[in-house]
């Protein structure tokens, strides 16, 4: 059998993908965050087309840089990475659907982008500091 993509098995509790996170500051994004984000949906992009991690992993760290289940489950068949690894078994078929006993997930990119945009205001303790541009403490981002 085929090493497994590492990947979660059930979308986190900050998961920008479940529809109950619309009210999570922890699961917003900037819009230029979501726009790079788009191309993991974009399939023009082939073989180039990146994964949609887990925001909560680690890249880079074997045991922690995994694709994200909400992602998967809802727009993972738009990857053609994803659909080569399901035809070579290194992903089981069934991660790109929704679990038993899993939230309601985006089924539209735009739709989940925009409920998921993170506006100045908004808490961003989460995001890497080059993503706000000026913190809520003031501070302007170099």
């Amino acid at each position: 059998m085929p090493d497994q993509i590492p990947r979660r098995a059930f979308p986190c509790n900050e998961c920008p993908v479940r529809c109950d996170n619309a009210d999570n500051p922890r699961s917003k994004f900037p819009a230029e965050r979501w726009e790079s984000l788009e191309a993991t949906v974009d399939q023009s992009l082939g073989l180039n087309q990146p994964l949609f991690g887990c925001h909560k992993g680690t890249p880079g760290d074997a045991d922690e840089d995994l694709i994200c289940a909400g992602w998967l489950a809802s727009f993972g068949w738009e990857s053609i990475r994803v659909r080569l690894a399901v035809h070579y078994g290194s992903l089981d078929p069934a991660a790109l659907t929704p679990g038993k006993g899993w939230p309601a997930l985006y089924a539209d990119w735009d739709e989940m982008a925009e409920a998921q945009l993170w506006r100045p205001g908004d808490p961003d303790s989460h995001l890497p500091a080059n993503m706000c541009g000026v913190r809520q403490s003031g501070e302007v981002d170099a």
